[in-house]
């Protein structure tokens, strides 16, 4: 008996081994996503017409369903804070969320540029393309839908409960492989992918892990994921992962997709290569006198 129960528990922590904690958690997040999207359909019979509006409710929608699954199992199956994910909210966290979402915006300004310079991309049209809505007001709803709420969600989802609790459970070298293989792959079930946008997007999970690594907090790569959303598709009028958005600037790519990215949007594209070394390199420097970091613990632990 006791050696089933080393199966499932472990005894020097009294609670459940990470990949138990792990299939709870998708098996809660699976169910909670399910119920509320079904209550969706019963009551309102589906979700809103309105592009923004139905950003806006499934933005919404998303915080809810992430930050109420992962609170709750890790409360009560990790055995753990919240905060303990890399949510301590100071003045530096605040820093890192700002500097992230700038970077990303510089990130997606330079592909767009160098873009537009080679003739890879033609411009169509500058002005807001959302209707009925103020062009500010749509901004700030796409600001909070594509960016922000999807920024906290898969930030906290990903970098935060799954990629920590594989840590505990594997160690850090095969959790980062194995959060970035699926990053890709789950990326892989949006319209337009291809196997290239795959393997790109597992290398932008990586750049949102360095985040992390380095700092010992998520407010760097959620910034970084927000702006990346935000710039590449409201504002610079590229495709999000393949889905579409508002945009501010209406453009058309003439390039080859492998370059470019094509429809699926700019990471699945090997323009998108430089940009993220050179993020690197800035959230390096921008990380450097940090303490106590995932970084230093596994550099000590390795020494």
């Amino acid at each position: 008996m006791s050696v089933m129960k080393d199966y499932f528990v472990n005894l020097d922590e009294d609670r459940l081994r990470a990949g138990w904690r792990i299939f709870l958690f998708l098996v809660a997040a699976f169910l909670i996503a399910t119920i509320v999207n079904g209550i969706i359909k019963v009551v309102f019979g589906g979700p809103p017409s309105d592009k923004t509006v139905s950003i806006v409710v499934r933005g919404i929608i998303v915080i809810v369903n992430v930050t109420l699954v992962v609170g709750l199992i890790r409360r009560y199956i990790d055995k753990k804070s919240f905060v303990s994910l890399g949510l301590r909210f100071d003045g530096s966290g605040m820093l890192d969320l700002l500097m992230g979402f700038v970077l990303s915006g510089l990130m997606v300004g330079i592909i767009f540029v160098v873009l537009l310079y080679f003739g890879l991309l033609e411009i169509k049209e500058v002005g807001w393309t959302g209707s009925g809505i103020p062009s500010m007001l749509g901004i700030l709803l796409w600001l909070f839908g594509i960016g922000l709420a999807v920024g906290w969600s898969e930030e906290l989802a990903f970098r935060g409960y799954l990629l920590q609790n594989l840590r505990e459970g594997i160690g850090m070298v095969w959790a980062v492989i194995i959060s970035c293989i699926l990053y890709g792959i789950l990326h892989m079930l949006n319209p337009n992918s291809t196997v290239l946008s795959g393997v790109l997007i597992a290398v932008i999970g990586f750049l949102r892990i360095f985040g992390w690594l380095r700092s010992g907090q998520l407010w760097l790569s959620m910034g970084m994921h927000a702006g990346w959303n935000f710039f590449q598709g409201p504002i610079f009028g590229f495709q999000v992962s393949g889905t579409h958005s508002e945009v501010l600037i209406k453009h058309t790519l003439t390039g080859q997709g492998w370059i470019t990215g094509g429809p699926f949007g700019p990471e699945a594209g090997i323009i998108v290569v430089p940009v993220v070394l050179l993020a690197l390199i800035v959230m390096f420097l921008w990380t450097t006198k940090r303490e106590n970091t995932p970084w230093l613990q596994e550099k000590n632990g390795a020494a």
